[in-house]
């Protein structure tokens, strides 16, 4: 799928689920505005400004009710050393995806303004150097390139990033992307291999 056709189906998704699943966080001009949008089809930049201050207010509000974990998983006894990329998983607390079978991780503290993308499958993301800036970048961070060429966005909530249905990778990543300057430390993870 191209790139543009996925950010109108992820746009649309993301106003449907807001409908459907998060009507009591947004107001009533947010629900007339989203009513329009799934009328219309259509979205330009300011459109997409206002739908990403709707996905940052569910997002803040369902990550305070504390169902929620984040953990950076760890292929590796000893943690590496943080990269000013931190790759995790969204997961319910009583229901832990961990990232290709690890047992070993890092619960992280965010907010929405430390997602740069996530995608509920691997998100395929490089970090590149400056002049691969393309239709799949997601932020420019120290002068490189985050491209999710499996399409990371921002506008997703957290039961899209949940959501099994359309990923059929044998590893479930709910994955995202965050921006390390963003996020705390809360504790080390140590779970057992049957999840």
């Amino acid at each position: 799928m191209k790139i543009e056709n996925l950010r109108q189906k992820q746009a649309l998704e993301f106003c449907k689920t807001c409908l459907n699943y998060y009507f009591n966080y947004l107001t009533e001009d947010e629900i007339v505005y989203i009513n329009e949008i799934l009328k219309n089809q259509h979205f330009s930049k300011t459109e997409i400004e206002k739908l990403l201050f709707i996905a940052e207010k569910i997002w803040d509000n369902e990550l305070a009710t504390g169902d929620y974990i984040v953990v950076s998983w760890s292929k590796y006894a000893n943690q590496k050393r943080k990269s000013f990329i931190t790759f995790a998983t969204l997961s319910k607390r009583d229901d832990i995806t961990s990232f290709c079978d690890s047992n070993l991780g890092i619960e992280y503290m965010i907010t929405y303004k430390s997602i740069i993308g996530a995608l509920n499958k691997d998100g395929a993301t490089l970090i590149e150097d400056i002049e691969k800036k393309n239709d799949y970048t997601l932020a420019v961070i120290n002068n490189k390139v985050i491209n999710s060429y499996n399409g990371a966005t921002k506008l997703i909530t957290p039961i899209q990033l949940l959501d099994k249905s359309d990923n059929t990778y044998l590893s479930k990543h709910n994955e995202l992307i965050l921006d390390s300057r963003l996020i705390t430390e809360k504790q080390e993870i140590n779970i057992s291999k049957k999840i």
